[in-house]
């Protein structure tokens, strides 16, 4: 079951990867816009996030239900913002889902 938290945290770790990533190699170019790499990168967050608390929960290690709470809602304004976004190619949506993500990060490395 270790094993299986690790890999859940690789995983989230390259959601996060991709969607950092992605952000700012689009921020190069004229006219960013949140692309199809940004809801899959946001549903992998989701999926892999819900893993690793079900991976805690499971080995009894303690989990922090408020901080959770946190990161799943920005998670899912990721996935959502980026839906839209790749759905209305507005550039709002573009900088919304990297300033969700970055708010994720934060909470998921600050909130003790």
């Amino acid at each position: 079951m270790e094993i299986l938290r690790y890999v859940f945290l690789v995983f989230h770790l390259f959601g996060f990867a991709a969607l950092m990533g992605g952000l700012f190699f689009q921020l190069r170019g004229k006219d960013p816009v949140a692309g199809s790499y940004m809801l899959s990168s946001a549903v992998v967050q989701l999926v892999t996030g819900a893993g690793l608390i079900w991976a805690r929960i499971s080995l009894n290690l303690p989990v922090a239900e408020a901080k959770m709470g946190v990161k799943l809602a920005l998670d899912v304004l990721v996935a959502v913002t980026a839906l839209v976004g790749m759905r209305n190619k507005r550039p709002w949506a573009f900088y919304a889902v990297g300033l969700f993500t970055a708010a994720a990060a934060v909470v998921a490395v600050a909130w003790k």
